[in-house]
């Protein structure tokens, strides 16, 4: 399937960029987790908002770089 007919939240797991995975686009197992909303905008796709489970702020945004490579993502908000 051509990337630009890929459903919205999904991504190509050939990507040589993507690095996909426990600890690299989601927590390993039994981490202690908050959820958080993110912006993500794909080069080739359209902006979609995310909500992603990560330890901390940093790690929700570096989950969502390593699933979308060479999407902008905006800074992730706690969802309450």
């Amino acid at each position: 399937m051509k990337p630009q007919n890929l459903p919205a939240l999904t991504w190509n797991d050939d990507d040589p960029q993507a690095s996909i995975g426990p600890g690299q686009s989601r927590p390993v197992p039994g981490a202690q987790t908050r959820m958080y909303r993110l912006m993500v905008k794909p080069t080739d796709g359209q902006r979609m908002k995310v909500v992603l489970h990560a330890e901390d702020a940093e790690r929700a945004k570096l989950y969502a770089l390593n699933r979308w490579p060479s999407a902008a993502v905006s800074e992730p908000e706690p969802v309450t």
